[in-house]
């Protein structure tokens, strides 16, 4: 493909939307009874401190909306690999929880894990990584709207 009179910003912009359907594409082919984008949501949902935390919370860290969440968490829910609570407190929320059979699945998929990571990352050095992590954390800052 010529890229003539196209700026790095839109090519970076491109080969981001590139990159994350082939991980997603890869992912999904390797995964069972599960996608990537659940995967990626139970794995935030893991990362909480507080055990529970609320649908909007987990939509938040995920990037996606509560709608697009609220539907993986169901579809998740069915196959049981979280709970969805009513918070005891406000009613309107919903916490969510990790289960034995998501905990079960990682450590099934752990070494699957490394493996991608390892051949994804190949060839490329910390110095890189870590320009790369700090050019798509200012993006992603500059996506979220001033409180």
């Amino acid at each position: 493909m010529d890229f003539k009179g196209i700026t790095d910003e839109f090519k970076l912009y491109g080969t981001l939307f590139a990159l994350s359907n082939r991980i997603q594409t890869y992912v999904d082919g390797k995964l069972k009874n599960i996608t990537a984008k659940q995967q990626f949501l139970l794995i935030v949902l893991s990362l909480f401190e507080d055990a529970k935390p609320n649908l909007k919370e987990v939509a938040g860290v995920v990037g996606c909306s509560y709608q697009n969440v609220k539907r993986m968490v169901d579809s998740l829910e069915k196959s049981g690999f979280l709970t969805v609570e009513r918070d005891a407190s406000d009613k309107r929320k919903y916490n969510l929880s990790i289960t034995e059979k998501f905990v079960d699945f990682s450590i099934e998929t752990e070494q699957g894990g490394y493996d991608f990571m390892h051949s994804l990352y190949q060839g490329i050095s910390q110095e890189d990584l870590k320009c790369t992590l700090k050019t798509l954390e200012k993006m992603e800052k500059n996506l979220i709207p001033e409180n």
